[in-house]
């Protein structure tokens, strides 16, 4: 996933720099599944993204665990919306 409005953050920061929780419930199908993630790094931000995203973010999904990438909604340190693409990684 690419997009030239975010900017690559340090590899070194730390998930408590910008969010109060790493863990968040993406909600999908007009509300009806609920899928709890946690954010392994935040990989960039952005202050200018077309949709309003803040930053976007490797995560896992907390139940069967499987990696993605997430678009975040950060405003005020809590995560407000969040648009998780999963990998498709298969033996």
């Amino acid at each position: 996933m690419h997009d030239d409005s975010f900017q690559l953050l340090p590899e070194g920061t730390e998930t408590s720099s910008i969010v109060d929780d790493a863990e968040f419930t993406e909600v999908t199908r007009n509300g009806e599944v609920y899928t709890l993630f946690r954010i392994v790094r935040i990989t960039h931000e952005s202050s200018n993204h077309p949709r309003g995203w803040t930053h976007m973010a490797n995560v896992v999904r907390v139940r069967e665990p499987v990696l993605g990438v997430a678009l975040l909604k950060v405003i005020d340190r809590v995560i407000e919306d969040a648009s998780v693409t999963l990998s498709d990684v298969r033996p």
